[in-house]
């Protein structure tokens, strides 16, 4: 039987991003939603802890990632905060899958910026995943790339592409056209200017205000060959797709966590009729279920993550990533919604967090 229980280096690694997370974000996320970005002091000191440089050392970074450690990072961000963490991976997202997917010239190309000591903290990425019509799921991947000559033609649309704007590299998942399944996945990266993409920054929206997001929509878009990553079909391109919705998943999992643990805590000190409502046995019962489905789905997240690290079967991963990916949002919707319903009136609030936590987790779909 598997062993999911971190190792040593993980469990030091988890008590940093945590630290990071309450001493940090959790005090910033009010701040950062009303500017709809990370500031970038913390940004700074993000890249001198080395949990935002998942790269090689040949690239200046703080070693090769590694699913199990990043899924327990993403978790602990969240728990902090749930914007501001999936501003930090959705930045992550495009250099890691130019690092899994590109060839190495692509990859000395796009990687070294972000492991820059000096400057790496003003670089953003970008992944473009699901669609207008689809969720986060590779099935639904539609948007098509035609080659024709010395160019790849682009037709489709991209929604909540976190620093979709402006970032470098800016890469796209997208099918051959003609093609089915997993083989025919491919991933670009978006040059500076490509005549045929209309970009249109994405506003009036519910949730993770802090992590800025556009839409794309391509009409016959033509950018060079050389802008795909490695070969169309190679498996690079779906590990990174399965491995940013396992991230996803652990964020999720983290706004459970901070929702569960805040009404929890709440639920001790509020007092009605003279005693704690913790005592209740219908909060007591709904802090109780939010505890065990939390347990359960992160049961599901890590083997998802341990089969990323162990190289399994393309189909097994998709399956398992997107599972987890699943049900942890799932679950982060019901735990968020709990969360206000126990603090009662106080819950929309916002001298509490868990309106706030309730949008990002809707958010996540």
């Amino acid at each position: 039987m598997l062993n999911f229980a971190p190792t040593e280096e993980q469990e030091e690694i988890r008590n940093l991003a945590r630290s990071v997370a309450v001493e940090q974000l959790r005090p910033q996320g009010r701040s950062a939603e009303k500017q709809g970005d990370i500031a970038v002091p913390l940004m700074q000191m993000l890249i001198q802890t080395g949990l935002t440089t998942p790269f090689p050392e040949q690239f200046g970074g703080s070693g090769a990632i590694e699913a199990m450690t990043y899924t327990l990072i993403a978790e602990e961000l969240s728990f902090g905060d749930g914007a501001l963490a999936m501003n930090i991976i959705g930045s992550l997202m495009g250099p890691v899958t130019v690092l899994l997917a590109g060839d190495e010239g692509q990859q000395q190309e796009y990687i070294p910026p972000f492991c820059n000591e000096r400057s790496g903290y003003a670089q953003r990425g970008s992944l473009a995943f699901a669609e207008r019509t689809g969720r986060y799921r590779l099935a639904e991947v539609s948007a098509t790339a035609r080659k024709e000559g010395d160019s790849y033609i682009l037709n489709g649309t991209k929604r909540d592409v976190i620093h979709g704007e402006k970032s470098n590299p800016r890469v796209v998942l997208m099918r051959l056209e003609g093609t089915t399944g997993n083989d025919g996945l491919c991933a670009v990266v978006l040059p500076a200017q490509v005549e045929g993409l209309q970009i249109s920054a994405d506003v009036q929206k519910l949730g993770l205000l802090a992590a800025p997001r556009a839409s794309y929509s391509f009409t016959d878009a033509a950018v060079p060959a050389g802008c795909m990553l490695g070969e169309p079909g190679n498996s690079g391109v779906i590990r990174a797709a399965t491995l940013y919705s396992i991230l996803r998943a652990g964020v999720t999992c983290g706004m459970a966590r901070a929702a569960f643990e805040y009404a929890r805590d709440y639920a001790k000190e509020r007092v009605a009729f003279g005693r704690p409502i913790a005592s209740y046995q219908g909060i007591a019962f709904m802090v109780a279920e939010i505890a065990m489905k939390l347990d359960a789905v992160r049961l599901l997240l890590w083997r998802a993550a341990t089969s990323w690290d162990r190289g399994v079967e393309i189909d097994t991963l998709v399956r398992e990533a997107e599972s987890a990916q699943h049900q942890a949002i799932e679950i982060s919707k019901s735990a968020t919604i709990d969360a206000i319903q126990i603090l009662g009136g106080a819950g929309f609030l916002q001298d509490h967090p868990a309106e706030m936590w309730m949008r990002n987790a809707a958010a996540m779909e």
